[in-house]
């Protein structure tokens, strides 16, 4: 398989090089096998012949005018702009226009298209993911469905596939991203992968985004996001909230679906899920004190609530703590 690895200057040093050692390894680990796959042929390509990273170290690429058709797969990592805004004065910037006009044209070529993070602001801008799902970082994506509003935007996931392009959410999903090209080919070596470089389970963005973030630009959705981490361990109704910002339910629903592409009550839910998830990792308080300070009656319904929206179980949960914070020194 053929890959371009594609960067412009400023590209996130993490993301770029977890690609490249992504490949790296699959190919370091093929002697492992009994019947391994051909080897990956991986490229840095870019507009001219050398670009500068985010941390300011210069890498030597291959021309893309030189590269011709023999591409495979065109991976687009992460570029260091977090704010929205300088995104997307990034991906709109002329400079960048033959690149986007190179995209559309790797498509109509059948070459799969693939980015992660930031970088998948660079596909939906050429317009290679309208009509198709795609996910991009938890933060960016009320702004990501806001300017293309012809792309089903799944920021839940941490990996989407759909016909001819593959995106990944935030930074450490690279991982995923390359991974999912090596395990259609070989899924021993794929899992040899993971074990190598301890690649843990990301099936879904969902536990690490932070409504309080998502909701920030949208100033109905922001201000009925505080209302309810306000009252958090009440009891309320979502039509008395919507009363008191001055608006009508339906109206709060239009825009809690727009920008976040869920309801309020889903909203209500993934921030008493955030909440309990914290004090899950955090603290030794008992399910059932959890339950109550974060709004619901029982334990039974958080236990529900958690497997069906995040997948784990609550003793899942508490297990993921950050582990470095329980090495005694010695």
């Amino acid at each position: 398989m053929d890959i371009a690895v594609f960067v412009l200057d400023g590209v996130a040093d993490f993301g770029f090089t977890a690609v490249l050692e992504t490949f790296n390894m699959a190919n370091a680990l093929l002697d492992e096998l009994e019947n391994p796959p051909e080897p990956w042929r991986v490229r840095t390509v870019a507009l001219g012949s050398n670009i500068r990273t985010g941390h300011g170290h210069l890498v030597p690429t291959v021309p893309l005018d030189t590269i011709g058709d023999a591409i495979d797969v065109m991976i687009m990592p992460a570029v260091g702009v977090l704010d929205s805004k300088g995104l997307i004065n990034m991906v709109s910037s002329p400079v960048n226009q033959p690149f986007l006009e190179r995209i559309s044209a790797m498509q109509q070529n059948s070459v799969h298209l693939a980015a992660a993070c930031t970088g998948t602001f660079f596909l939906a801008e050429a317009g290679v993911l309208d009509g198709r799902q795609a996910t991009t970082s938890w933060w960016l994506g009320p702004v990501f469905r806001r300017r293309y509003p012809n792309v089903d935007v799944r920021e839940g996931l941490t990996l989407c596939r759909s016909t001819g392009a593959t995106t990944a959410g935030a930074v450490l999903s690279h991982l995923d991203l390359a991974l999912s090209f090596i395990a259609p080919v070989s899924p021993t070596l794929a899992e040899l992968v993971t074990r190598y470089m301890m690649v843990g389970d990301r099936v879904t963005q969902g536990e690490y985004a932070i409504p309080e973030v998502m909701a920030r630009g949208d100033k109905l959705v922001a201000a009925f996001e505080r209302a309810v981490r306000d009252r958090l361990a009440e009891q309320f109704a979502i039509s008395d909230i919507a009363r008191e910002l001055g608006t009508t339910t339906r109206s709060l629903q239009r825009a809690t679906q727009a920008e976040l592409g869920m309801s309020p009550r889903d909203l209500v839910d993934e921030i008493r899920l955030d909440r309990a998830g914290r004090l899950l990792r955090t603290t030794t308080l008992t399910i059932d004190a959890i339950a109550i300070k974060v709004g619901y009656l029982n334990r039974g319904t958080l236990r529900a609530l958690f497997k069906r929206r995040r997948g784990r179980s609550i003793a899942e949960v508490r297990a993921s703590g950050t582990h470095w914070e329980h090495i005694s020194p010695r």
